[in-house]
């Protein structure tokens, strides 16, 4: 009974946050319509014709790649279940919400204190875009999820080292058929646990287990690609034209159309063929290959529109166009607050750590490698989303360290000395 007690007391705070988050997130499924659109349209039908057993594509006779299938294939069983409805993928979308705001609000808990993990949760609880994705069609939730989760897992000492990179490597795999940016996150946590624990041996072992579950479960998929095109397929086709999209003569760093000498090739030759027009690109223009990351990923962070835009119909359908700029302006500022609240929070870690512990901070490092990643193909600011948790954390730091001061010192004083987390 006191161990029941115990936990009450412990988690309660958490439960706010999340009750907190739940109920915005019901309240827009309920006032928007979901009307999927641009990638939530492929989605869409590929979900489909996967539960009508017509294979992943557009038919029957136009088999793709080009997408990762997970989400398409979460999508799919929930259509076998219920038929072609969104409210079970609405739920499906709460329950995804509501995970990762609990795990992010432990994992803050473990890296600074009990404050910032609530602090956490309720910046969560109110993110604009995180509420408008509920309605949308997407892999953003669902690979941010597995991410959060895989972390928690890898980091939670009262699992046995081996049992951890055993669930890691189910995670990563199921995030890796979402979005194949979670191929190397093993290698971040094989990092993050050698400069904790200095044990190497170990470490790389259980991350090579990792890497061997995260194949074996890859591999069917991989098989079957490799069938459909005639040669090696990992997970998608994608890669290549999106690399290509970012650099070339004609790019402007977002998405365009494929070149008109691609259209004889199956995806996976066209893959290879637009990824060695990028790659000979990068090379006879390094300088502008350089200033176009540069941009890229201030175009990424610069703005937070994508949960509306990707709404559009939706919210046009009951309430006309004139919703959309308010919307746009409150996730905007919403936005540009959180983002500057990490700096601060960065900062504030620096200064009490140490810069060295800032840039081997998990914080820091996973939101350095997803915006790396992203920087050198094309900018979006759906590409910032799986760091959201993490800007989330250190903006709440930020928030406590401003809290403390307040509550320990009056406005006419300054304080003279040095918080620790």
């Amino acid at each position: 009974m006191n161990n029941v007690k115990l936990f009450w007391q412990r988690n309660y705070p958490y439960l706010l946050p999340i009750l907190v988050g739940l109920g915005l997130r019901i309240l827009w499924a309920i006032a928007v319509p979901v009307v999927p659109l641009s990638d939530s349209n492929a989605y869409d039908a590929f979900a489909q014709n996967l539960a009508k057993g017509n294979g992943f594509g557009w038919g029957v006779n136009e088999l793709t790649a080009y997408w990762p299938p997970g989400t398409s294939f979460i999508y799919a069983v929930s259509y076998k279940i219920f038929g072609h409805h969104y409210w079970p993928i609405i739920i499906f979308n709460l329950l995804v919400a509501a995970g990762t705001i609990w795990v992010t609000m432990h994992l803050a808990e473990k890296w600074f204190d009990h404050r910032t993990a609530v602090l956490t949760g309720f910046i969560l609880a109110f993110w604009p875009a995180q509420i408008q994705f509920t309605t949308v069609l997407a892999s953003e939730l669902i690979f941010t999820f597995l991410l959060m989760v895989s972390l928690w897992i890898w980091l939670e000492e009262n699992f046995t080292l081996r049992s951890r990179a055993v669930g890691v490597g189910v995670i990563m795999a199921a995030a890796c058929y979402v979005r194949p940016t979670a191929l190397l996150i093993p290698f971040l946590l094989l990092f993050f646990r050698v400069i904790k624990t200095r044990e190497i041996f170990k470490t790389v072992t259980a991350t090579l287990v990792i890497f061997l579950i995260m194949a074996i479960i890859i591999a069917p998929w991989s098989y079957r690609n490799t069938q459909l095109f005639g040669q090696f397929t990992l997970l998608s086709t994608n890669n290549g034209a999106v690399l290509w999209m970012g650099n070339n003569p004609k790019s402007k760093g977002g998405y365009m159309p494929l070149p008109e000498e691609t259209k004889g090739m199956n995806e996976s030759q066209r893959n290879q063929y637009l990824k060695s027009l990028a790659k000979e690109y990068i090379k006879e223009e390094p300088l502008v290959f350089i200033q176009r990351c540069i941009i890229r990923l201030i175009d990424t962070h610069s703005r937070e529109s994508i949960g509306v835009a990707w709404n559009k119909k939706g919210l046009i359908s009951r309430y006309g166009s004139s919703i959309l700029l308010p919307l746009k302006i409150i996730s905007q500022l919403y936005w540009l607050l959180a983002l500057g609240l990490s700096l601060i929070g960065i900062i504030i870690l620096g200064k009490q750590h140490g810069w060295l512990n800032v840039i081997i901070h998990p914080t820091v490092v996973i939101w350095v490698y997803l915006a790396g990643v992203h920087v050198v193909i094309i900018s979006n600011d759906r590409y910032h989303f799986a760091s959201i948790p993490m800007i989330a954390i250190l903006a709440a730091l930020a928030l406590e360290y401003g809290l403390d001061l307040k509550a320990r010192f009056p406005q006419s004083q300054s304080p003279n000395r040095k918080l620790f987390l």
